[in-house]
């Protein structure tokens, strides 16, 4: 009896761990997604689509806070936000090379309201800035003309029309600076077949439809009028300069002309460019132009942050004439321990991220990432490639 019952004992255990072992080597065969555990199976949890389906991190992403305008046929090379006919809201301002666009956000699409075309000439940079301290933010485009000499150009909205205040300036314009302490500035073309820029950076006024120099800004060596910003930046509140180099493209900070930091990755590249004055060759040289860099107070902390363009560069990284970028994202950084460090990243970009601006672009109130993405890229004489304004809206916990 005794013998009979250790039989069936010793049956039994034989049985559980064969089943066991059939187990075991079943979930060896597996999927290995099956197989994931403790952090892995947080990170990367099933679909409850079907079990073998392992979900992507961005599936879990919200739609909230996001919008995007239709399609815009044309190559953008510049953004604004701000209220260009004093009427209390603010108004969107886009251009392409020949074409400058105000609209404005209703409901919950981008109502284009006039279009200006400019003759002669082709914008690669804009601005809105009250360069009057009415309370109307004027329209700044830097421009070259046929032969690649300067030939900016000032324009006013009225809320019906947009006219021109001043054209053919002799002058590139930009608008650098965090909010609160931005200012115009200007810089002359270069003057001979091998220079983009002639001169310094200089501070600039506009009175009676003229603009003026008000006395150099100093900055590093390298420093243009389209590649830094300026301003207090980090917790110790720093008055630093933020550069992008061409071609290089790594960011650089300086304290006075002091270097304090340099990346060693591309960032803002973009396909906007300018060529020296014509010199006869059917073959200039370009300098291509950093997107704009940003300092402002994203997180509502009391300390900026930098913001720049981190575009993905095509197959043709070695080709200084031609240019291509598969997509791309805005970061942004803050300033601490004498380097700056990640802060965050929009998800991918359906192109190159050609300007942006932090403003209330639909006027609810509320601070918004606003970016222009050119999502197919302008061709020779027949495609005029096309673009989409994507904004972001940031509700920042310590924001008032």
């Amino acid at each position: 009896m005794k013998t009979s019952r250790v039989f069936i004992l010793l049956m039994i255990l034989g049985l559980t761990f064969t089943a066991a072992a059939l187990a075991d080597d079943a979930q060896k065969k597996r999927h290995p997604s099956y197989n994931m555990t403790g952090r892995d199976a947080a990170q990367n949890p099933t679909s409850t689509l079907n079990p073998n389906f392992v979900e992507a991190p961005e599936a879990r992403l919200s739609e909230s806070g996001f919008w995007r305008s239709s399609y815009i046929n044309e190559s953008l090379v510049g953004l604004a936000v701000g209220d260009i006919d004093r009427d209390g809201q603010n108004e969107v301002v886009y251009a392409s090379a020949k074409n400058i666009y105000v609209g404005r956000v209703v409901g919950e699409k981008l109502q284009q309201l006039p279009k200006y075309t400019v003759q002669g000439i082709s914008i690669f940079s804009l601005d809105a800035f009250d360069l009057t301290g009415d309370g109307r933010m004027e329209i700044i485009c830097s421009a070259q003309d046929d032969k690649k000499n300067a030939s900016s150009i000032i324009l006013s909205f009225n809320g019906s029309a947009i006219t021109p205040l001043a054209e053919r300036i002799s002058w590139y314009l930009r608008v650098v600076g965090p909010e609160g302490s931005r200012f115009l500035a200007g810089q002359k073309p270069g003057t001979s077949k091998n220079t983009f820029y002639s001169g310094n950076v200089m501070r600039m006024s506009y009175s009676g439809g003229k603009v003026s120099s008000q006395g150099q800004v100093g900055l590093p060596s390298f420093v243009n009028l389209f590649n830094f910003t300026m301003g207090r930046i980090g917790s110790g509140g720093l008055q630093m300069t933020a550069a992008i180099k061409f071609p290089s493209e790594h960011i650089f900070l300086f304290e006075g002309n002091n270097q304090a930091w340099e990346n060693k990755e591309e960032y803002g590249g973009t396909m906007n460019y300018i060529e020296p004055v014509t010199s006869g060759s059917d073959n200039p040289p370009r300098e291509y132009l950093p997107a704009r860099i940003l300092l402002a107070d994203i997180d509502g902390d009391g300390q900026n942050e930098l913001i720049v363009a981190k575009n993905d560069r095509g197959g043709v990284a070695f080709m200084s004439k031609l240019r291509a970028f598969s997509g791309g994202a805005i970061q942004a950084f803050k300033y601490s321990n004498m380097s700056l460090s990640p802060f965050f990243r929009t998800r991918s970009l359906p192109g190159p991220g050609v300007d942006y601006a932090l403003a209330d672009f639909n006027n609810n109130g509320t601070m918004d990432l606003v970016v222009a993405v050119v999502t197919e890229q302008k061709s020779g004489l027949m495609i005029e490639g096309r673009s989409v304004i994507i904004a972001y809206e940031l509700s920042a916990p310590n924001r008032e």
